[in-house]
């Protein structure tokens, strides 16, 4: 009995969590040779992301990661890169799986009995893979996350995207023949309460 109450208070905890994004840089002298890396909390532990994903509807993150160049009369990009994190619960194996994708490579993080296994997983730090900076140039760093459950994509594009088949499949370019779908899907999410969720973190300017 005492485990179960311990447990069930440590989910709560969990769910209570406010949700963070968060850009770990390197020390100042490993500047020039590191790259900063990305942790997050609460991301899919709080109340209707959850419920959606517990009810079929994948969970999709797509990272960006911007450095700019400071210094002029205006700021400049001078590198980017995007990648995506996908969280779906599988209702036969009663696990949740947790995939990150970089370009066409697809990597499983692993299949997890509780969500908090999940969201562990989810949160822990991951090198950015963004190029290095260049010496003596002024620069900062933003990142842009937008989370959203996978309502307006039919749910075996999103198998095909993962096994690297689709890759467009979520990155907005939809196929019209399943708009039927899709409207279904998106009025089913928004009776759960699910919505686009977006978060941002800046670094502060550094000179490597």
């Amino acid at each position: 009995m005492v485990s179960i109450v311990l447990f069930a208070v440590a989910a709560m905890r969990l769910e209570a969590q406010k949700p963070q994004l968060i850009l770990m840089m390197p020390e100042q002298q490993a500047l020039a040779s590191e790259v900063p890396s990305v942790r997050s909390a609460s991301l899919i532990t709080d109340g209707a992301m959850l419920d959606l994903i517990r009810n079929g509807f994948p969970a999709h993150l797509h990272y960006k990661l911007e450095r700019w160049s400071t210094g002029g009369f205006f700021d400049d990009v001078t590198a980017q890169a995007d990648w995506d994190a996908v969280v779906r619960y599988d209702a036969l194996a009663k696990v949740f799986q947790v995939y990150r994708v970089v370009g066409r490579k697809t990597t499983a993080l692993g299949n997890f009995s509780d969500i908090a296994a999940a969201e562990a997983a989810l949160d822990a730090p991951f090198p950015a893979p963004i190029s290095l900076p260049k010496r003596g140039k002024k620069a900062y760093y933003n990142l842009v996350l937008e989370v959203e459950t996978l309502s307006l994509t039919e749910l075996d594009e999103v198998e095909r995207w993962l096994r690297g088949e689709l890759k467009p499949a979520v990155r907005g370019k939809k196929n019209p023949g399943t708009a039927v779908g899709r409207g279904v899907r998106t009025v089913m999410v928004r009776l759960l309460g699910g919505e686009k969720r977006r978060y941002e973190a800046r670094s502060g300017t550094f000179r490597p």
